[in-house]
């Protein structure tokens, strides 16, 4: 019996706001499609022995991810379903030039698209790959590949138990099957599964090599992570206990959306969406606390106000330096709020440890 993983590419980037109809439109992965295929990784790469994928850029750039000390092979028809004449298009656009063929697949999601593949034809593609993979391989796989045409492969096999929408997987997700001892696939548990590896060090260092995160910001975060270990373990010795683990993977990734606007916010979200709720919280409140109290996400933000790049400094020096970036009312009355917020948290731990920080 052999492991197959058929993975989701993570999610792309799209030209706009706007939702497209991306078939074989060849669209690069976004910031979060990164981090995804990166969680791909750390649940997956020690389990398989090789990786195979569609020659879309966004399941290209997903197995390299997930194996990067392992090529990737690529098979022309494990890629996506060919949308015909919506393949590339806005689904507004759509929507405003097909407007009764639009609705009717709001009915039926297989109501026909003007010129293109038709599921059977893209499963049974699909299928024949599968089948020359396995027989010329040994070992767990990976196939990185897309929703349409994995769903339209899941639901020939399935005998149409299920409508082929069951099969459907979110971006950066993945179905874990088994073959036979004829290398036949076999489907038991038709669950998708989405990655929550345990976030060591190692692969915190990944997220943030896979979003381009500048040397010197990422080296801001380390020292970061060392201080906020720090007080974690002075608190810890006068009888206060925190989540350690949850605080050097939060200060590690604290600023992993530092290129983009409103980073604590962005930052926060991309977490919340990949299902790390806690990093989410430490994330999103290091220019800010919700409230003034000591936990997880109160020592990374006071750490993070006790470093200037890499060097330590006071409370006082770091906000004097941040006050001239205030050049609006509201920017002033966030700045004063994190400035009294630092001080206060560092007069607490300073009161339970008896000494000065």
């Amino acid at each position: 019996m052999r492991n197959l993983y058929l993975i989701r590419h993570g999610k792309p980037q799209y030209p706009d706001e706007h939702s497209y109809c991306i078939g074989q439109t060849d669209f690069s992965l976004s910031m979060l499609g990164h981090l995804q295929s990166v969680l791909l990784h750390g649940e997956l790469d020690d389990k398989i022995t090789a990786v195979y994928c569609s020659p879309l850029s966004r399941a290209m750039e997903t197995a390299a991810h997930i194996t990067p000390d392992l090529p990737h092979i690529t098979i022309s028809d494990l890629t996506e379903r060919n949308l015909g004449e919506w393949d590339g298009l806005s689904f507004d656009e759509i929507r405003k030039r097909w407007p009764d063929i639009y609705e009717a697949r709001g009915m039926n999601p297989d109501y026909p698209i003007p010129g293109a593949e038709t599921p059977f034809a893209s499963g049974m593609r699909f299928s024949q790959a599968i089948y020359e993979i396995l027989r010329s391989s040994e070992g767990d796989i990976a196939i990185v590949a897309h929703t349409d045409v994995i769903s339209s492969y899941l639901y020939l096999l399935d005998s149409k138990q299920h409508a082929r929408q069951y099969f459907r997987l979110p971006c950066g997700s993945y179905y874990h099957l088994n073959t036979d001892d004829n290398d036949h696939v076999v489907l038991s548990d038709l669950t998708y599964l989405l990655p929550h590896p345990d976030l060591h060090d190692e692969l915190c260092r990944m997220l943030r090599d896979s979003v381009s995160l500048p040397h010197h910001v990422q080296a801001h975060s380390d020292a970061v992570t060392e201080l906020a270990c720090h007080f974690c373990d002075l608190l810890e010795s006068h009888g206060y206990f925190f989540n350690k683990k949850l605080i050097r993977s939060g200060a590690l990734l604290h600023d992993i959306a530092r290129l983009q606007k409103h980073h604590t916010k962005t930052g926060g979200d991309l977490f919340l969406q990949l299902g790390y709720t806690e990093i989410s919280q430490i994330i999103s409140q290091h220019h800010g606390l919700q409230k003034t109290i000591l936990n997880e996400a109160a020592i990374v933000f006071l750490s993070d106000k006790l470093i200037q790049e890499t060097e330590r400094v006071t409370i006082e020096k770091r906000f004097a330096e941040s006050l001239c970036k205030c050049n609006s009312p509201e920017a002033l009355k966030s700045h004063e709020r994190q400035l009294k917020q630092a001080l206060d948290l560092q007069n607490m731990i300073q009161t339970i440890c008896h000494m000065t920080i």
